[in-house]
């Protein structure tokens, strides 16, 4: 496979004022600088901040949404839940387990779509009516909570060498036991960023060791998330 070097860029992250800067270069083109880059659907920037990405997919969710509001003019509830649930809520979910977010502004960017989408199924735009009650009625639980279980499910997956993922290479079993930790618990990875602190692995972790042994010992996948079912209900 050959690279085309105008499709290639430079991606520095670092956290020094003065980075050591270099030219690199690809069959005698010199690659461009980027401040975000996109990579395998993700938007990766320098500072390894998620606002980025987390800005673009809610426009592009929001985008989706408005589009299914101009053409799917229907009083169907249950067609126009399926539509979003097809068209609109993956793109709020791909790669989540990556990008999890942790600030309440980055959540609630993503949930106000989701609320949105609730008001088009229903057909209640009414200031006074309650989002809340339209998300009970259609038996949609948040997207924080979705993602939480996205990540816990990926973590089971590693665990259990379901994924080519090598757990030993992250994950250190505790040796220490607490009446409410369970049996496969780990020892929490110790951060000094908050971006490194909310990544996946120490964020993940300590969902992880708040679950009950009955849980993480699920001995198939469909238990496993049966489980998570009744602790996020």
């Amino acid at each position: 496979m050959s690279f085309h070097p105008e499709k290639c860029s430079i991606l520095r992250v670092h956290r020094k004022r003065s980075p050591t800067v270099h030219d690199y270069k690809l069959k005698g083109h010199t690659l461009e600088t980027e401040d975000c880059t996109k990579y395998l659907g993700l938007n990766i920037c320098t500072n390894l901040s998620w606002d980025t990405h987390i800005s673009k997919i809610a426009k592009k969710g929001n985008s989706t949404l408005g589009f299914l509001r101009r053409n799917l003019r229907i009083s169907s509830e249950e067609t126009k839940a399926r539509a979003y649930n097809a068209l609109v809520r993956p793109q709020l979910e791909y790669c989540s387990t990556v990008w999890n977010p942790y600030t309440k502004t980055h959540i609630r960017r993503l949930e106000m779509v989701q609320r949105r989408a609730a008001r088009y199924v229903t057909k209640r735009y009414h200031n006074t009516s309650s989002v809340t009650s339209m998300l009970e009625d259609l038996g949609w639980e948040t997207l924080e909570s979705r993602r939480t279980k996205a990540q816990l499910t990926m973590m089971y997956k590693i665990v259990n060498n379901l994924v080519d993922i090598q757990a030993d290479s992250y994950l250190t079993p505790s040796n220490r036991s607490t009446r409410t930790s369970n049996n496969r618990n780990f020892t929490q990875i110790s951060t000094s960023t908050s971006y490194y602190k909310f990544s996946f692995f120490p964020q993940t972790i300590t969902e992880w060791n708040k679950l009950p042994s009955s849980i993480v010992e699920a001995p198939d996948l469909v238990s496993f998330k049966q489980g998570l079912s009744t602790v996020f209900s």
